[in-house]
């Protein structure tokens, strides 16, 4: 090859590396301690690191890896000893297992936010993100995970475009700060235990908890956060519900066809739920086998990284066994214990499972899971039916989907008995249209132009080139809360219709005394009376 064309190559090479805002600097801040989280995110920094940016990560499942040499990452698996910690708490633990009623939607939102800001505060004081602050380096834009206010604070500290990334889809107050319109009955909350089809109850929730959860968030949660943020980041930064509003974008795990279709402004983007890492780890030769053999069929049992089955009441333990024993088909269960008492001998457990290798081997035909969202993508890529145990966040509408797709069922552990878990998992194993609906659901998700990460990269390197996008920001952004309502026309509208009434009343009541005024003129004068002509 000769030297000019080495030098072109270089050139090249060297314009497209450095062209329209590679090599960036970009920070990633995620914290919450879930490994199902942290799946769909791991893909997103690892991808951009791989396109020549300068990458630091704050995470609670850094990547470790060192072929990525533009990748920093702090690390604050620590948390997981906080939730841990929580897990071990009784009252926490019934808090995670209990499907939400009307009254305790609200309770367990107060709760969980109380939660969410402790452990804001103790990411904010980690010696890893007291690491990366004492550092010199600027950002050029600033990715948080997008479920809380506080961590929005980075984007104001480093006074660069900030842009909201979620696991999953995003609380309503999370959507306001791009002007997102949430109407409580077209787009309820995702983390309400509301159905598709809403009944009338549901409603009546959704729309007390769209206007409480916005009252809660802007009188407690935000100026609670404020002071966090200026604690540790800096007194000079402004109020944090006004940096939070300075969101560029808003990357959200969902799909119009899996979820709920709701109407988005120009600064959402939906991601399609296919950012889950889709490697296959090899398994272990004992599932294999296990696998192998059970020519009848096998059910995977999981309830998930966060719910563990060892959680579960004994009661409630002892039914699934008890179902699970006498079934004709093989069981595998992700039991986070060496041992299970009472464990039938079709029954394979283990703390872990590569979940995704185990779904998509042929002779498993259920998933028994709670409804994550994680856990669901994964069964709709191995096209495996589900039969749902929702407990919490957005499991409750999961399920639903599934279900409005014919493609599993829903059962409630509150009610859950022997009889009713048996019919039901003999229905999904002998009725052929639940397995044929999910691999058309499969399909229908599957069939879009781009995959959810690379449309992830797209928008993250669209934000650094034009540094911030304020152009596809909403104008409800700016309208007064009045206006939004329409108050002031609907005032108008009464006001006028009001002046045409009076009016209509006040001619009518004219009209009304002209007419017994000409009465009185037209009509015979009646006879005095008798007394009066005597005298």
């Amino acid at each position: 090859m000769s030297r000019l064309t080495v030098t072109g190559v270089t050139v090249i090479s060297l314009f497209i590396l450095f062209h329209d805002g590679y090599c960036a600097n970009i920070l990633f801040v995620t914290l919450f301690p879930s490994i199902s989280h942290q799946k769909v995110f791991q893909p997103i920094w690892k991808e951009l690191s791989l396109r020549g940016h300068n990458v630091h990560v704050i995470a609670t499942n850094p990547l470790r890896d060192p072929s990525l040499a533009n990748l920093t990452e702090y690390d604050i698996s620590s948390h997981y000893e906080l939730l841990k910690r929580m897990a071990n708490n009784t009252n926490t633990r019934d808090l995670l297992l209990t499907k939400p009623s009307f009254f305790t939607t609200f309770l367990k939102d107060i709760i969980l936010t109380e939660k969410f800001s402790k452990l804001s505060e103790i990411t904010l004081s980690h010696p890893e993100v007291q690491r990366l602050l004492k550092t010199n380096i600027q950002f050029d834009v600033v990715l948080v995970e997008w479920l809380f206010p506080t961590m929005a604070g980075f984007g104001a500290k480093y006074n660069c475009p900030m842009i909201g990334v979620t696991s999953l889809g995003a609380p309503l107050v999370a959507l306001d700060t791009v002007g997102n319109p949430s109407h409580p009955i077209i787009a309820p909350d995702h983390n309400l235990p509301v159905t598709r089809d809403m009944t009338f109850k549901e409603r009546v929730l959704s729309t007390l908890y769209a206007v409480y959860v916005r009252f809660w968030y802007h009188m407690v949660v935000l100026p609670r956060e404020d002071k966090l943020v200026k604690k540790y980041l800096g007194e000079e930064l402004p109020y944090i519900g006004d940096i939070e509003r300075n969101v560029s974008l808003l990357l959200l795990n969902r799909s119009p066809i899996f979820h709920r279709a709701m109407p988005v402004v120009p600064a959402v983007i939906e991601l399609g739920t296919t950012l889950v890492n889709r490697e296959r780890p090899e398994m272990e030769a004992n599932l294999k086998a296990f696998l192998d053999e059970s020519k009848q069929g096998v059910i995977y049992f999981s309830l998930g990284s966060n719910m563990k089955s060892i959680y579960l009441p004994d009661q409630l333990r002892e039914i699934i066994l008890a179902v699970f024993g006498r079934l004709p088909y093989n069981v595998v269960m992700k039991w986070e214990n060496d041992t299970l008492l009472g464990k039938p001998d079709n029954v394979l457990i283990s703390k872990w499972f590569p979940q995704l290798s185990l779904l998509e081997h042929p002779n498993v035909r259920l998933f028994i899971m709670q409804g994550g969202l994680q856990s669901s993508e994964e069964a709709i890529v191995a096209q495996v039916p589900i039969i749902g145990l929702p407990t919490s966040s957005d499991q409750l509408t999961n399920v639903d989907s599934f279900v409005k797709y014919g493609a599993g069922i829903a059962l409630d552990f509150d009610y859950l008995t022997a009889e009713s878990f048996d019919a039901t998992i003999r229905k999904i194993m002998t009725t052929p249209s639940y397995h044929e609906n999910v691999k058309e659901l499969s399909k229908l998700i599957s069939d879009q132009p781009i995959d959810g990460l690379q449309r992830a990269v797209w928008w993250v390197e669209y934000v650094i080139k034009h540094k911030g996008a304020n152009h596809l920001r909403s104008t409800i952004l700016n309208t007064p809360w009045w206006q939004y309502f329409l108050l002031d026309i609907i005032a108008l509208f009464i006001t006028v219709l009001s002046l045409i009434l009076l009016i209509c009343y006040v001619i009518l009541k004219v009209m009304f005394i002209l007419l017994k005024n000409v009465e009185k003129l037209f009509l015979p004068r009646s006879e005095e009376p008798e007394h009066k002509k005597r005298q």
